[in-house]
């Protein structure tokens, strides 16, 4: 059988959810050749009152936060020592290399003139935050991909790189939390310009710090997530011994974002809060569904030991910070007669975008060793592996040293 009928083959045995964001990655690439062919002001409602839309909001503001897990398991394995969650780093990294060159392309679709987009390289604003976070974002997404690189060496055998990558994965580490940490806090610092024009209820000289506490709290819920939705659909082991370690370290975490936003808004911050209802509905979601009520989930053992109950927790808090997000770079700002709504093209870009990351996800999951400490339960064979993805796990092979042992001798 030839490589070209295998590859068909393989992909007819996919799952129908992996060929539904096959085909909203192709809508989504489609959307974004209109965009460039026909400009922004044609294909976005962006305008002079809201130059930044769901592009910046979502594909930016709050996907940079979303792809937090790496950095954040990263710095708890590697500087808090706590090695038994070393095997979910490098689904983290993946997450997170994902989340960053995804970050890239929206920007790129935003940019007027995304062909100058190199500038940034050649002419320096060291006053500018926009500045430290273009550089960061590059210099992070080199990082992850060096990260990356680990799991495709020992996927074709590569000895030597392979070697030199895990000589540089402690530097890689560091460097990372350090980078992380600077343009997480940095998109906090974006809106604090906008003294007049943010609602109280989310502005205050406190943003950079929630912003990356927050960040801290998502990325360890998205973990969560991607570890519980793996083991269920895609028939990876279940981690859930670890996720219960890091769910103990979450009510630590969220309540430390709690108790610093209730000092800023009771503190740091000017009234009104409460005059716009449609705010106020938002705001009441955000913190109580978002962030109090898996708080309070969390510090309950049952339920950081049940895996459906401690997924759930961990999807109220990706609510919260996507809502948290889009209420500081967009809803908070927004004046009550004069509405944005993305348009057509701008909603279709961002849903190829989601889509994109989780396809490339399932694929490296599906052929790489990302699950790195269970290396006997995955087949990397391109004919044979139809089994991650169609939710029926196939019989594990055993290793080749492994021989069954008579129990009668």
């Amino acid at each position: 059988m030839t490589a070209a009928k295998l590859v068909v083959n393989e992909i007819k045995g996919y799952h129908w959810f992996v060929k539904l964001m096959f085909a909203l990655v192709v809508v989504g690439v489609a959307a974004s050749l209109v965009r460039f062919v026909f400009g922004l002001g044609a294909t976005t409602n962006l305008n002079d009152t809201y130059p930044w839309g769901l592009w910046i909001s979502f594909d930016v503001v709050t996907a940079v936060p979303l792809a937090a897990g790496a950095f954040t398991l990263g710095a708890i394995v590697h500087c808090f020592h706590i090695k038994k969650l070393e095997p979910l780093v490098r689904p983290a990294i993946v997450t997170g290399f994902l989340g960053y060159s995804l970050v890239s392309v929206g920007l790129l679709l935003d940019l007027g003139q995304p062909h100058k987009g190199w500038h940034v390289l050649r002419y320096w604003n060291l006053h500018s935050p926009m500045f430290e976070v273009a550089m960061c974002v590059m210099a992070y997404t080199t990082v992850l991909f060096l990260e990356f690189l680990s799991p495709v060496a020992e996927r074709f055998g590569w000895h030597l790189p392979l070697r030199v990558l895990r000589w540089l994965e402690m530097p890689l580490v560091i460097l990372a939390a350090a980078i992380s940490t600077l343009h997480q806090s940095s998109l906090g610092t974006f809106f604090l310009i906008a003294v007049d024009k943010l609602h109280n209820l989310w502005y205050n000289p406190l943003l950079p710090l929630l912003f990356w506490i927050s960040a801290i709290c998502t990325g360890m819920c998205i973990i969560i997530l991607e570890a519980t939705a793996s083991h269920k659909w895609m028939g990876q082991p279940n981690e859930g011994v670890l996720l219960r370690t890091l769910a103990k370290i979450l009510p630590w975490t969220l309540g430390l974002y709690l108790a610093v936003r209730a000092y800023s808004l009771l503190f740091l911050s000017h009234g009104p809060f409460f005059d716009r209802p449609g705010l106020t509905l938002s705001f009441l979601l955000e913190v109580g569904v978002g962030f109090l009520l898996p708080f309070l989930m969390l510090t309950q053992k049952s339920v950081r030991e049940n895996d459906r109950r401690r997924a759930i927790a961990a999807g109220l808090v990706i609510f919260g910070l996507v809502l948290n997000r889009f209420n500081v770079s967009m809803i908070g700002m927004m004046h009550p007669d004069q509405i944005y709504l993305p348009s057509l093209i701008e909603t279709l870009v961002t849903l190829g975008i989601i889509a994109a990351h989780v396809l490339f996800f399932v694929l490296i999951a599906k052929y790489f060793p990302i699950f790195e400490h269970h290396p006997e339960t995955v087949d990397y064979s391109l004919p044979d592996s139809f089994h991650k993805i169609d939710g029926h796990p196939a019989e594990a092979k055993a290793p080749a040293a492994a021989k069954p042992v008579s129990q009668g001798r």
